[in-house]
């Protein structure tokens, strides 16, 4: 089992010169290849380089990259802290089998592609409800008018 420090990589990680050099390899027309110990070549993947390159190029942006197993367990706190919610409204969404979830000893525990998943949904609900409410809002004739939001003022 990794730790979590072996999964994170920051921008102090590599130096500028190296991320340049990275940076020009990944996003040329040629595709970098890997040397075995043994001595064989063998071609970066497309989905390997593409990786690489969203990696560089967080790095060139000053973000920390972290990398995770889909199926890495969280606890309820870890959960809501990720969906951005509180522990107990994540306990709800679990219990109401929104969420799915599975139990170790008597501890809640749910995989990252569940949560990934949920939000996907949730983004997907919010999307539709906001496309119906403004479909409504130009069938009745209000989309294009100004309406004054504050109040008169006497």
């Amino acid at each position: 089992m990794s730790t979590l420090q072996e999964n994170r990589v920051g921008p102090s990680d590599i130096g500028p010169e190296e991320r340049a050099k990275f940076e020009r390899a990944l996003t040329s027309d040629v595709r970098p290849v890997l040397l075995s110990p043994s001595g064989d070549v063998l071609e970066l993947p497309k989905a390997l380089n593409d990786l690489f390159v969203s990696v560089i190029q967080a790095m060139r942006e000053k973000q920390v990259v972290f990398l995770m197993h889909e199926d890495e367990a969280f606890t309820t706190q870890a959960a809501a802290n990720f969906l951005g919610v509180s522990r107990q409204y994540l306990v709800r969404l679990l219990e109401a089998g929104k969420i799915p979830f599975h139990r170790v000893g008597t501890h809640r525990r749910v995989f990252f592609k569940d949560l990934v998943e949920f939000q996907r949904e949730r983004s997907r609900m919010r999307k539709a409800g906001l496309d119906a409410m403004t479909e409504e809002l130009v069938h009745v004739g209000l989309y294009d008018r100004f309406v004054p939001l504050g109040r008169e003022e006497s």
